[in-house]
């Protein structure tokens, strides 16, 4: 009992003197902030007394030498503290930093020279070495230390990452690139790194983008037998909106690696597709459909090949009757060819969608869906595809069923994405319907979705209504509307308009005219009348520019500008204004980056 407490009156007396201990460190680091350098020096010196093999009193006092001037006394504690511990680099570049500091040129060498002689082929080592000195940011020490680095250990593929973040620093972006392609050539794993790094550089810098791809042609004529090289070369060519170049690459991988399999090209073709790239997208479908019937991709390519179709009908304003009976028969072909399997689901929904939605044919498209809901799908699909139902339902007046299926989602897919998205359509649904208050307390419950797509078109939908009440504390105006954007969403643009023409005609002044005029904008984008789309928008900006809609119609306008009439020097001063004028707007981030771009 007595040896027990004891080691705890040891422990105890051991903590107490740890905390004055720490509470005197604490008041030397305090003194020296308020200019008291001697006080502080005093008190160190103590320490040192009390704990001589303590390294970072050492370095404490000689920081504070260093500030009164005196240069010697700070050389000698760092070279004390290196007789305690000579392995220590931070010591070492301590006192490399201190010479470079005094004007001593000479030591500064001596030492550099003595470090780099002495490193030994210990990866640690040249790590810690290396990490010293760019802590510091002295980038040409550190490069040397890597490079030497390389040097003792035979490795000329090591400390890449460092050296090329060095390299960085510099501004060497040739350097970077010859970097990471002598990895590449080495090590084809690092691919998808590289390119993520590269991806980095991009961002900050598009104008590298001809010193990347003048170095990467240097190594791909060395490395013609590498498929990696040729996978790097289409990212690249993709990345600078090289497309015919991309092709050709995945053309040549295709012949020369894949033994004509078709991998590469597949994955470019569903790439442009994503990208909103369709014509070098169906040049890949049509590439791989060439290879008939026995090729692995066949159902793939008939996939890519079909979804352009329809995509270019979608965009297509003026559709012809032979456009509809074309488009018809490809999906009735294509689900004679192949059945309604996971492969097929994406064209699925999209038969079912168009013949909904563009040929009257509802019930047609229930009983497709229907029929095919439980041959093998994910619960997730099972979810898309009953979302596509409860919309199918809704636009046809069953609002009972449309609801019924949304419920069924958000009771499968509870931990899902769907879940959310079916609650936002029941609430769309009952806006839709004229279910006003209704749908507003739902929008307002759907606010605080982990979703963010789904959490900010409730609040959109929620401000919408709130900030657009009529004066008699109606909802009439709102619900106009709402017809008016039901309509857009089921293709019904002439409508549309109709309820939009009913709001402009049933108010002298209504809060909701700017969302009358953002939604004319749509409505023309939708027909591809870019030129009226611009001018709702600039009415906008003059009639409105403390509404809402404002900091949207110059985002739409940006676009607009960039993508559809080439007007970039236009689209520069938009997003400009959109990052001066409305710093508070969310698309601050996304107008950075194509001012960047720009």
């Amino acid at each position: 009992m007595k040896r027990l407490l004891f080691i705890l009156f040891c422990l105890f007396s051991f903590t107490s003197l740890f905390s004055q201990s720490l509470t005197e460190l604490e008041q030397a680091k305090l003194l020296k902030e308020q200019g008291e350098i001697n006080a502080a020096i005093d008190m160190y010196k103590e320490f040192i007394k009390q704990n001589d093999k303590n390294i970072e009193l050492y370095l404490y006092i000689s920081d504070c030498y260093f500030l009164i001037g005196d240069d010697k006394e700070a050389e000698k504690y760092l070279k004390k503290a290196e007789k305690v511990s000579p392995n220590d680099y931070k010591i070492k570049v301590t006192l490399y930093f201190l010479y470079e500091q005094t004007n001593q040129s000479n030591k500064k060498e001596k030492l550099l020279k003595k470090l780099l002689s002495e490193l030994k082929a210990n990866n640690s080592d040249i790590i810690a070495l290396g990490n010293e000195f760019i802590v510091r940011k002295h980038w040409a020490e550190a490069k040397m230390v890597f490079l030497k680095g390389r040097e003792l250990i035979y490795d000329n593929t090591a400390y890449t990452w460092q050296l090329s973040n060095i390299f960085m620093q510099e501004g060497d972006y040739s350097n970077i690139a010859k970097e990471y392609f002598t990895q590449l050539e080495n090590n084809p794993k690092t691919l998808k790194q590289i390119q993520t790094n590269i991806s980095g550089l991009f961002a900050n810098n598009q104008d590298i983008s001809p010193v990347i791809e003048k170095e990467w042609t240097v190594y791909w004529k060395k490395n013609k037998n590498n498929p990696y090289f040729a996978q790097f070369g289409i990212w690249l060519y993709n990345q600078t909106k090289q497309y015919e170049k991309s092709f050709e690459l995945a053309k040549l991988i295709d012949e020369k690696f894949e033994n004509n399999v078709g991998t590469t090209m597949l994955s470019f073709g569903e790439d442009m597709l994503n990208s909103n790239n369709t014509d070098y997208a169906l040049k890949s479908a049509n590439y791989m459909l060439k290879k008939g019937k026995d090729s692995p991709f066949y159902q793939k390519s008939k996939t890519l090949s079909l979804t352009l179709t329809y995509k270019q009908f979608l965009s297509k304003f003026e559709k012809t009757e032979k456009d509809f009976i074309s488009l018809e028969t490809d999906f009735d072909n294509f689900f004679n060819e192949f059945s309604c399997s996971k492969e097929a689901f994406e064209v699925m929904l999209q038969r079912a969608e168009f013949l909904a939605f563009y040929r009257n044919k509802a019930q047609d498209a229930v009983d497709f869906l229907e029929q095919n809901i439980n041959k093998g799908f994910s619960t997730n699909q099972r979810g898309e595809i009953k979302l596509l139902l409860a919309k199918i339902y809704n636009r046809y007046g069953d609002m009972w069923q449309a609801s019924l299926y949304c419920s069924q989602v958000e009771q499968d897919c509870k931990n899902s994405y769907l879940a959310d998205e079916a609650k936002l359509l029941k609430a769309r649904f009952s806006y839709y319907n004229n279910e006003i208050e209704w749908a507003l307390s739902q929008f307002k419950a759907l606010r605080s979705s982990t979703t963010k797509l789904i959490a900010n078109d409730a609040m959109s939908y929620s401000i919408l209504i709130e900030e657009n009440i009529d004066q008699d504390s109606s909802y009439n105006g709102v619900k106009l509307y709402a017809k008016a954007e039901r309509e857009i969403e089921y293709n019904n643009l002439k409508l549309a308009e109709t309820y939009l023409d009913s709001i402009n005609s049933s108010y002298l002044y209504h809060p909701l005219f700017d969302d009358v005029l953002f939604l004319r904008a749509k409505i023309s984008l939708y027909k591809n009348d870019f030129i009226k789309a611009k001018d709702y928008l600039n009415e906008i900006l003059n009639k409105y520019p403390y509404e809402l809609t404002a900091d949207d119609a110059l985002y739409m306008l940006s676009d607009i500008y960039i993508n559809h009439l080439n007007e970039k020097a236009l689209a520069k001063d938009i997003l400009e204004k959109i990052i001066l004028d409305y710093p508070n707007s969310i698309y601050v981030i996304e107008a950075r980056k194509h001012l960047k771009k720009l």
